[in-house]
């Protein structure tokens, strides 16, 4: 009598275990099914959009004079006064505004595209440094150029810069 209560019992147990497992297996497959949005925008007062297709990045900027483009508040688009050319600086770590987590994945030849209203600037990842976290960054003069800053999450002190240039 007792092999038979504990019989039960163990296949009482088994059948709640295989009924989670089918439960918890079907839920995963339906989620699965959602699609998976890698865009972290929904604000259509934008200026642009900066996408790096290798590490799943599209992320907007406001324009320069807008009281958002701050980078303790999102992606801050820094002008320059060279043709087509664009410096971008964001944080990095962790965080609500860390949305330059990421570049330290990007590598020489990847693609930068720059979306401004109805034109797009593709750009091709030609440098990657570090430079002393000073406030200060050295940058060409040469037109067609885009170049993306962060703090640097391996060396600290100093910053991380993606440098492109225009095809």
């Amino acid at each position: 009598m007792y092999y038979l209560k504990r019989s039960v019992i163990v296949i009482f147990l088994i059948v709640i275990v295989i009924l989670i497992s089918y439960k918890s297996s079907n839920t995963i497959s339906e989620v699965s099914k959602e699609p998976i949005i890698y865009d972290s925008y929904v604000n259509e007062e934008y200026y642009g959009y900066i996408k790096i297709p290798s590490i799943g990045m599209n992320l907007g900027f406001y324009e320069y004079d807008n009281p958002l483009n701050d980078v303790d508040l999102n992606v801050l688009w820094i002008p320059i006064p060279v043709e087509n050319s664009y410096l971008f600086a964001a944080h990095s770590g962790v965080g609500s505004v860390a949305y330059f987590n990421d570049l330290r994945n990007v590598a020489i030849g990847d693609d930068i595209i720059l979306s401004l209203g109805d034109k797009r600037l593709h750009y091709e990842v030609t440098n990657i440094y570090r430079t002393k976290k000073d406030g200060d960054i050295a940058i060409s003069k040469n037109e067609g150029m885009i170049y993306l800053t962060t703090c640097d999450q391996v060396i600290k002190g100093y910053q991380l810069v993606i440098e492109g240039i225009n095809k």
